[in-house]
């Protein structure tokens, strides 16, 4: 019996680990494909003949109906929106390089753009392709031509994340989102025309064909309806989570809503919930064809998909019958599990020996604590400090590694299905590749530079003077690790930067690059900062591990005829294995761990050519707020940084271990 139930529990345990909790329908599924990466963006041409996606992985790709390729384009970096004209023949696409883009729709063919000063975080174009709008993370609002030549912009002094576009011609509107929550609409010309206010960040828009019905997802997960003519709101529907993208049919009777928790929604006119649903991975990205029969769904695991509506709706159905099935079965299954197990115990003579002994230990320690509850109550505050500032947030992290976090709501249980998401991002993979170089790197500039200037401060006669060096070599760890990474930025800076001067300077012109922009050599220009890379923190360990070897070894050396370089190799080096322990540990935790040094200089370009996981977890976390994914690399970091540590105190021994 207590085999039998224990095989039970675990068998339990596995399939809810593994099964996550939504069965996703295929049903009226048209076509999929696998994309190069988490799709960012979803949009169908005006007849629903054509559907343009765009991935993370900086690819827009076209489909027909019948899911053929048609033609690709490739940005410098992630794509963060697409948008269609009415007869196909303009494409306008936002990109994390900072560009606003407008492609022939036909072949692709590049026709004009435009440059941010920061991201380009969504895009809308006019039915007629006659104005192009786009927000950035620099908080203006940009309008151009049908040649993608600047027509206007507007500061906002804020965030805005969201545009839509309706009319043509000289009717052509823009309608704005920002983070304070107004709507704002537009003339052709940059005239405001219309101002709503909502109660929340808007993060997304959609329109119907004439303007008449705006629809504004927002930051804490309501969808409101607004009125075009007079920013009158319908109604507001609440959510589960953060808004991430809507669509709507041309004439406003259905809508569609993604969240960040990956559920859809499609409502009605009137904002009844018509259908909820839940894809087996995070959709981060949707579009209605102008009839609503087509739905097309972009999803973080890099799957692209063409639905029949109508037949997905029957799907659904069935997908919540088979759901229900599977959580009462489950729950049948350990209710069950937990009887045999009462029974076992309260009915049998080996079950309540087994009880006894199994409750033995926790007994006896409970009894412990009570004889010395004054002793445990005096250190209670210092333990709940710790349990709630140093442990809580490490174990909820690793909890949540196995759920589709969402902190502000219902975080569902997702078993191993952000790890398999991980295993296919190929940011997270080629991270690893950038991250390795950089803990070796990091080892090797730690382990020789600060131990030789050590050796060399050590070693001057004048105490003085040793002072002084010593004193040099430290000041400058009171700057800001920032400040040095934005001076390097400067010395890199392709067109006025110092290291490009001086090679011109030198005759050597051919050798000057766009350093952060080359794929080349940008690993290679940031593993150069800093150099010649006298760490202050790690000399001053060396340091203080050489004045702390007795005078008496020292002067035996002497008298034996060593010189420096064998007084370092038998004598220092030996004794100062408790420093480089020390030192290596931190040092690999560090690299491992590598964010701002990147984050401050390429942000993980050109590519994947300097990606780090720790960028990739910030990334994951802040801008496609996927926490559950995000825990998952913390996990693995944990993982990898717990392995590194006890195979260092494992196989680095210091001279007091050895002559233990």
């Amino acid at each position: 019996m207590r085999i039998s139930l224990y095989r039970g529990t675990a068998l339990l345990f596995l399939l809810w680990l593994i099964l996550p909790q939504a069965v996703w329908a295929q049903s009226g599924e048209l076509w999929h494909r696998d994309l190069s990466g988490s799709v960012t963006g979803a949009a169908f041409s005006g007849d629903g003949g054509r559907t343009a996606f765009g991935t993370r992985s900086n690819e827009v790709t076209v489909f027909d109906r019948d899911g053929a390729e048609i033609w690709s384009f490739t940005a410098e970096n992630s794509i963060t929106s697409l948008a269609w004209n009415a007869d196909g023949s303009r494409l306008a696409v936002a990109s994390e390089d900072r560009f606003i883009y407008l492609l022939d729709g036909a072949t692709g063919e590049l026709l004009g753009q435009h440059k941010a000063s920061r991201t380009v975080n969504d895009t809308s174009i006019a039915r007629d392709g006659s104005i192009v709008a786009a927000t950035s993370d620099d908080q203006h609002v940009y309008v151009l031509n049908e040649a993608g030549q600047l027509l206007w912009s507007a500061d906002q002094s804020l965030g805005v994340a969201a545009v839509a576009v309706y009319g043509e011609g000289e009717n052509a509107r823009v309608v704005i989102g920002s983070d304070d929550g107004r709507v704002t609409v537009f003339s052709r010309t940059g005239a405001t025309l219309l101002t709503a206010r909502l109660d929340y960040e808007v993060t997304s828009l959609a329109l119907s064909r004439n303007g008449a019905r705006i629809l504004a997802g927002t930051e804490n997960g309501d969808l409101s309806l607004l009125n075009g003519a007079n920013g009158e709101v319908y109604w507001s529907v609440e959510g589960d989570s953060e808004i991430v993208d809507v669509a709507m049919s041309d004439d406003g009777a259905v809508m569609l809503a993604a969240s960040d928790m990956g559920s859809l929604y499609f409502l009605d006119s009137q904002g009844t919930i018509t259908q909820r649903l839940q894809p087996e991975n995070p959709v981060r990205s949707v579009a209605l064809s102008g009839d609503a029969s087509l739905l097309a769904l972009g999803d973080a695991n890099g799957q692209a998909q063409l639905l029949n509506r109508a037949l997905q709706a029957q799907g659904a159905a069935r997908q919540v019958r088979t759901r229900n099935l599977i959580l009462a079965g489950s729950a049948g299954l350990l209710t069950l599990l937990i009887a045999l197990g009462a029974v076992w115990v309260i009915f049998t003579q080996r079950g309540r020996s087994r009880w006894e002994k199994v409750s033995d230990r926790p007994r006896r320690g409970l009894e412990t604590v009570w004889r010395a509850r004054f002793s445990y109550l005096l250190i209670l505050p210092t333990l709940l400090l710790l349990l709630t500032f140093n442990y809580y947030p490490a174990f909820s992290g690793l909890y949540h590694a196995f759920t589709d976090w969402n902190p502000v709501g219902h975080s569902p249980w997702v078993g191993l299905e952000n790890f398999r998401f991980l295993m296919g991002d190929r940011f997270f993979l080629s991270s690893f590749r950038n991250a390795l170089i950089l803990v070796v790197v990091s080892i090797a500039k730690t382990l020789t530079v600060p131990l030789l200037v050590a050796e060399l401060i050590f070693n001057l006669k004048n105490r003085y003077t040793q002072y002084w060096m010593r004193t040099m070599f430290v000041i400058p760890i009171v700057l800001p690790a920032v400040v040095e990474i934005l001076v390097w930025n400067n010395i890199y800076d392709p067109s006025i930067g110092l290291l490009n001067e001086a090679l011109k300077l030198m005759g050597l012109e051919e050798w000057t690059r766009v350093w952060y922009g080359d794929p080349n050599v940008a690993l290679s220009s940031i593993i150069f900062i800093g150099v010649p890379w006298v760490n202050a923190f790690a000399l001053l360990i060396f340091y203080g591990g050489l004045i702390s070897i007795s005078d008496e070894i020292i002067d035996s050396s002497k008298v034996d005829g060593a010189n420096v370089f064998r007084r370092f190799w038998s004598i220092d080096l030996p004794l100062l294995m408790g420093q480089v322990k020390l030192l290596l540990i931190l040092n690999f935790i560090n690299a491992v761990q590598t964010f701002e040094l990147v984050f401050l200089t390429t942000g993980g370009g050109p590519g994947d050519a300097t990606y780090v996981p720790a960028l990739e977890l910030y990334y994951m976390a802040m801008r496609m707020d996927r926490m559950g994914v995000a825990s998952a690399i913390g996990m693995i970091l944990f993982l990898i940084i717990l392995a590194g540590t006890i195979i260092n105190m494992r196989y680095v021994r210091t001279s007091t271990e050895f002559e233990a």
